[in-house]
């Protein structure tokens, strides 16, 4: 499930930088005026996995691999819901 969940992230990562920079903020715009209980709720997915990110260099850092396996879980699980927050936006 992780290796699918990087494979489509890796694909939108590919398919959002050969977008010109105008066609992205369109994208942002768009998302932020139909829904802006939905954008917020991205943007605090988009945080709390920056949070967890940082927590997991860390923790590989002190070698803590019990931790270190319940914080991947966690990653994995809010990849996940962005991808899904995000692909619920994009096709409405």
């Amino acid at each position: 499930m992780n290796k699918e969940i990087e494979q489509r992230i890796a694909e939108l990562r590919e398919k959002y930088k050969e977008l010109p920079p105008e066609k992205k903020a369109e994208w942002e715009h768009h998302i932020k005026k139909r829904n802006f209980l939905n954008y917020k709720k991205i943007e605090l997915i988009k945080s709390e996995l920056l949070r967890l990110e940082a927590r997991r260099a860390q923790l590989e850092l002190c070698d803590k691999e019990k931790e270190l396996g319940l914080i991947e879980k966690k990653i994995s699980y809010k990849k996940e819901k962005l991808l899904r927050c995000l692909g619920k936006q994009l096709n409405q």
